[in-house]
């Protein structure tokens, strides 16, 4: 009851503020870079730059408030923006990003500009994915740009835990150039991450029957199925036993009967922490290169190269050996066979070690045919892959001494490299080779009384080869997907009424959509998709959508012929028997997955209650069921077990020991879900601002006096020369411009530039524009309704909202909430995300004997705090060369909060231990920038 009322007394509160506060003055947007003023737009189609189509942004950013967040580049910009831009239609992936309302050839053509390069942004609901080629289970994100830029920035930043252990350092170096329809952008990245460890970590370890020590264990069988070690020992002892530990003097001579009665019952212990990693150690590095200039006219061009490489280790503990000392073996002193477990400290842990080397280039083409537009974009991608997993020792040559009694081989003393042989590693590797050739056509077949009949028209073509190759021991597992791909799609958008053109003016502005597309696979057939919906705005302020779509998807490559890897030494959660254990992981690709269909209906609303505003409200209820949906496999559970018995393997006891974890298909899932939120933008006047309408009404200095242009050599305050490429300027504005983007004077700005400072369309690096202020509030509720899965046909149905789970991380929360919050001023600015997730419960174990789990609800919020030297002016008269500089100091999951999991009894089990969920847990990230 607490999170309703919390939710609802929030959602009112910021409609009632929006209502009381008074009304801002309206703000003109200009090609100028010196006003970052944001404006209101209900339908910004007619904006340069916006995307086609009549349905209108869900939200619209604007330069002052894209400067609000605080962020570096347009990746950052959407990872802040993810609430907004998320999807309930089951893509579950980002959004499709246009640039200037055209298609791009990838994300990584744009990823890297630097957000000052920014005019506007808009964000509009997934049936505009239509529109541009794409299928509609994807919000679309429009970047446009400013249409003169100029950029060096150098960026260095470190994150650590505040618990230790983890250390994130990054560097990134970026070029930008923005000059006559032209860009160049060069990104140099890298970032290193050093391991964590479980002895860094609050972590107690798992009980093991391996140890440096080690432990004597008996061998089961069916004379003896409790593993006794020796009846003898157990009758001194005066009960079973079944494990003793190898005692402290047997390193240097015989034990005794009598010593291991010492340690009957009591296994030795070693500290396994310190060589099992809970984080990897990782390094990147990626160089990204776009230049894109206007051919034959009127054609756009872009070009894109990337190549990115990475490296990951990670340490799954100390090798392990069970060692059989036959009867009579002469450091034995029982009368039965039995093992040795031991863990070899003289070896360096087990590890896995992952590489990977990736590379891709894409070209985009732009232009119009008359009243027609045309893009045509290719991309090729190669990645290669390396994987070697070590598995152990080879003990075959030492097993073969203690058969044979040589009196030289003790198990007990130290043993290395002269006992043992490395072990062969597994190895896996896999190439992939992707090739896409897309083309769109969009245009006006004819007219309506309510308008013209828009439609779009995709045609391509990929081809896509994967291979993958293991090699386990004397194995070799080649794996081979090759898919040729030719597909179509065609959208079409019927006008019904139109209140402006006074037809069927009592509905508004009402449209029809129609799609079907269809993909032909070499090694799937054809699969199809269709969808249709309306889109209706009955007043101002208001528009509904709503639509259908039935869609055919294969799997993909990787899905069906990713190389198996065997991971050693994981430790998982056994739903069955409530217990966590060490298995070994099987991963990989499984060739006998199917296509699945889903079929999603949605309907969105979406309110601008006031006009001078910045208020959205929306909502927005998704229905979908999948036919055979491909999902990595689950944990186990007794449903999940019985209704695919070959990928658990259990020991005589029962006691999981591997689990294969390849994808499946599942029957049937079915998930309903309603959310809504509410987005508030409201921009605040600055120090900055009040000192120039001060100085206008000549009761006040003029704020920019003082204050030295790049370029400038003492006190001159003549243009510095130069190309044009852009106007230097200050992050608080430019010297000698107003915080509209006029001159303190009031005379006329300039627009177009020229061979000065140029201020036209653009700026030199330091241009942040305007130094208003902002206040930003946004909050997202997601209300599940239905999340079901049928396993297999006549199998069990798994409720995941009500008991039942499909992975480690326990059920479906039934309530998740997003929320953002910023305040930006004077330079400084503050950001809030937070996020809440409710508590789940997992029915593990039988009905005869169950094993349920709860799992806590999950809060967490994280603070970022930054300045923007440049914007404080008194701070630049005395420092100019601060101009460009942002210093940024954030905090994620600032509580410390972590999910806690227990069972029946009000324990934690193992595998379920905080800092197991959440490693990392606080961290702390100082970044500086510097804008050249």
């Amino acid at each position: 009851m607490s999170f309703f009322l919390f939710l609802m007394s929030t959602t009112m509160a910021v409609p009632a503020f929006a209502q009381d506060a008074p009304p801002e003055q309206q703000n003109v947007e200009t090609d100028s870079p010196a006003d970052d003023s944001d404006i209101i737009v209900r339908g910004s189609r007619n904006l340069p730059g916006s995307v086609i189509g009549d349905i209108p942004p869900e939200k619209q950013i604007g330069a002052a408030e894209i400067r609000s967040y605080g962020v570096s580049s347009i990746s950052d910009l959407l990872d802040e923006l993810a609430p907004l831009t998320g999807s309930g239609r089951g893509s579950g992936g980002a959004p499709v990003v246009l640039l200037d309302g055209k298609r791009i050839s990838g994300f990584t053509e744009i990823r890297d500009i630097p957000t000052e390069a920014i005019q506007r942004v808009e964000i509009l609901p997934e049936e505009v994915a239509l529109k541009y080629g794409y299928r509609a289970d994807q919000k679309v994100v429009n970047v446009v740009l400013r249409r003169r830029f100029k950029a060096t920035t150098l960026e260095a930043a470190d994150r650590a835990a505040t618990a230790g252990g983890r250390n994130t350092a990054q560097g990134d170096a970026d070029l930008l150039s923005i000059r006559r329809g032209g860009r160049f952008n060069l990104h140099l990245k890298y970032q290193g991450s050093s391991a964590l460890t479980e002895a860094e970590r609050d972590i107690n370890p798992l009980p093991s029957q391996f140890s440096t020590q080690g432990n004597i264990v008996g061998v089961r069988s069916d004379t003896n199925p409790q593993g006794e070690i020796d009846p003898a020992l157990s009758a001194q002892f005066g009960s079973p036993v079944t494990v003793a530990g190898v005692p402290t003097g047997a390193a240097s001579g015989i034990p005794s009967f009598g010593d291991f009665l010492a340690t009957a019952n009591r296994p030795t212990a070693s500290d396994p922490r310190p060589y099992r990693t809970l984080l990897p150690s990782s390094s990147n590095f990626s160089a990204n290169a776009v230049y894109a200039r206007t051919i034959f006219g009127n054609v756009s061009a872009t070009l894109n190269g990337e190549l990115e490489t990475s490296d990951s280790i990670s340490t799954n503990g100390l090798p392990g050996v069970s060692l059989g000392l036959a009867a009579g073996n002469p450091f034995s002193p029982f009368a039965t066979d039995v093992t040795l477990n031991r863990s070899l400290d003289a070896f360096s842990p087990l590890r896995q070690r992952n590489s990977t080397v990736s590379a891709h280039l894409g070209t985009t083409l732009n232009g119009a045919i008359s009243t027609w537009q045309w893009s045509l974009t290719g991309t090729y991608d190669r990645s290669e892959n390396r994987t070697i997993t070590d598995t152990g020792v080879d003990t075959a040559a030492f097993q073969a001494r203690l058969n044979a009694g040589d009196p030289t081989a003790n198990p007990f003393g130290p043993l290395g490299l002269t006992e043992f042989g490395a072990g062969r590693a597994n190895r896996a590797y896999a190439t992939s080779n992707n090739l896409d050739v897309d083309a769109l056509f969009t245009g006006s077949l004819f007219k309506l009384p309510a308008g013209a009949v828009a439609t779009s028209i995709r045609v391509g073509a990929q081809s896509n080869d994967f291979s993958s190759r293991t090699y386990r021991a004397d194995i070799v597992s080649p794996g081979q997907v090759s898919r040729d791909i030719v597909n179509g799609q065609i959208n079409v958008d019927l006008p019904i009424a139109n209140k402006s053109k006074d037809v069927l003016s009592a509905l508004g502005k009402l449209s029809a959509n129609v799609n079907f597309a269809a993909d032909h696979l070499s090694d799937f057939g054809t699969l199809t998709t269709i969808g249709y919906g309306a889109n209706w705005s009955p007043v101002e302020g208001v528009r509904v959508i709503v639509s259908h779509t039935d869609q055919d998807n294969a799997p993909t490559a990787q899905q069906l012929a990713n190389p198996q890897i065997i991971t050693p030494n994981v430790r998982v959660f056994d739903y069955l028997r409530g217990e966590t254990t060490t298995v070994s992981i099987i991963s990989g690709g499984n060739a006998d997955l199917r296509a699945n269909n889903s079929h999603v209906t949605k309907v969105g609303l979406t309110l601008n209650p006031f006009s001078k505003t910045d208020l959205t409200l929306t909502a927005s209820y998704v229905k979908s069921r999948t036919d055979d949906p491909t999902a990595s496999f689950p944990s186990a559970s007794a449903s999940l077990e019985a209704a695919f018995p070959g990928r658990f393997t259990r020991d005589a006891t029962g006691a999981l020991i591997r689990v294969d974890t390849r994808p499946i298909n599942f029957a049937r899932s079915e998930r309903s879900e309603l959310r809504w939120g509410i987005n508030f933008s409201k921009s605040l006047k600055s120090k900055i601002q009040k000192e120039i309408e001060a100085f206008r009404a000549g009761t006040g200095p003029n704020p920019f006096e003082g204050l030295r242009r790049p370029g400038q050599d003492g006190d001159r305050g003549g243009r510095r020369g130069g190309d044009g490429a852009g106007g230097d300027r200050p992050d608080g504005g430019a010297p000698g411009t107003t915080a509209d983007g006029g001159t303190p004077d009031g005379a006329r700005p300039r627009f177009g530039g020229g061979r000065g400072s140029g201020g036209g369309f653009g700026g030199r690096g330091g241009g942040g524009g305007r130094g208003g202020g902002r206040l930003q509030f946004g909050i997202f509720h997601t209300w599940h309704f239905t999340d079901k899965v049928l396993v297999a046909d006549n199998g069990p149905s798994l409720d995941l909202l009500n008991g039942d789970a499909i992975g480690s991380g326990g059920g479906q929360s039934r309530h998740e909430v997003q929320l953002q919050a910023g305040y930006t001023n004077n330079g400084a600015g503050l950001r809030l995300s937070g996020n809440y997730r409710s508590g789940t419960r997992v029915n593990g174990g039988t009905p005869a004997a169950p094993e349920p789990l709860a799992f806590s609800a999950l809060t967490t919020l994280n603070v970022r705090l930054f300045a923007d030297l440049g914007q404080r002016l008194e701070l630049l008269k005395k420092h100019p060369w601060l101009r460009g500089t942002r210093i940024t100091l954030s905090f994620d999951n600032v509580f410390d909060s972590r999910q806690r999991v227990t069972d029946v009894n009000g324990e934690t089990p193992i595998s379920y231990q905080p800092d197991y969920l959440d490693p990392l847990g606080r961290t702390v990230r100082l970044s500086i920038r510097k804008l050249f």
